[in-house]
């Protein structure tokens, strides 16, 4: 697969490229393995190119964000138009549908973890102007599949199913924390050529922040992720290990200090994830 190309994708030019696209490599099969049904990865490939960021795509831009041959987009979203999971605008360009919540469901729904921390995360964002995350991890990004917040006042908002950086959250690095060493250094040579010239200061703070949860069991990062918003993350692991999350408090720079964070809500968010942990793993 070719890379994503913006400088000719119109007025896609002008607009962010979907964060997980930009980041996660594309799929390498090997041509020999056939079980392996390219066509239905391409497929999945395009429907993961429409984010909240950037709105409808036409083909073109669909052209220039998977890198797949105009003919191939052109039978791909006019497959899943048929098969109801875009839909066709009248100026001809493509949204997703509501039936691609239908896949997304079950997993919500069948995920005991955010029924059983739903209560504990909004006990602690009624401490404050605070919003609480559960989130999981796909590709570049960790994914949120719960929040919640403090104050209807609050502006931070969190969606389920939103994507956010692993390399600058909270609750990226507190994931990233509690996987071992040799998948952490293999997502390391992924975000390297991802991030260019960038990563020779990012990686010294996720370091930073490592030994943060390792000495007191979360992190704080400070206007990382976004200028205006600071947070604590706590990684969240059954006790067979075979369940890794990480939860996160984050709130407006104006409604939290950093020492709050590092003396209250940090304490309590790791002290949650821990009885957390005994309760998913049981």
């Amino acid at each position: 697969m070719n890379k994503p190309d913006l400088h000719n994708a119109g007025p896609l030019a002008n607009r962010e490229m979907p964060f997980a696209l930009k980041l996660e490599p594309a799929f390498d099969a090997d041509r020999s393995d056939r079980k392996f049904v390219a066509t239905l990865a391409k497929g999945l490939d395009l429907l993961r190119a429409f984010q909240a960021q950037i709105g409808p795509l036409t083909n073109k831009e669909l052209v220039a964000l998977t890198g797949y041959p105009k003919a191939t987009v052109s039978r791909m979203t006019y497959t899943l138009v048929k098969t109801g999971y875009l839909h066709r605008r009248r100026d001809g360009s493509f949204e997703i549908s509501a039936r691609v919540l239908s896949l997304g469901y079950p997993l919500l729904v069948g995920q005991q973890m955010r029924h059983i921390c739903h209560d504990y995360m909004t006990e602690i964002a009624r401490m404050g102007n605070y919003t609480l995350g559960l989130a999981v991890q796909d590709g570049p990004s960790m994914v949120y599949i719960d929040e919640c917040t403090g104050s209807s006042l609050n502006k931070l908002r969190l969606d389920i199913g939103a994507r956010i950086e692993i390399v600058r959250s909270a609750v990226g690095r507190a994931w990233l924390s509690a996987i071992d060493e040799a998948t952490r250094l293999k997502f390391y040579e992924q975000f390297a050529p991802a991030y260019g010239d960038e990563w020779s200061a990012l990686l010294p703070r996720i370091e930073q922040s490592l030994a943060e949860i390792r000495e007191r069991g979360f992190c704080l990062v400070d206007r990382e992720w976004r200028k205006d918003t600071r947070g604590v993350g706590v990684p969240l692991v059954s006790t067979d290990g075979q369940t890794v999350m990480a939860l996160n408090c984050a709130a407006p720079v104006y409604s939290v200090s950093n020492e709050t964070l590092v003396d209250e809500i940090g304490p309590r968010l790791a002290h949650t994830a821990s009885n957390l942990s005994l309760l998913i793993g049981s």
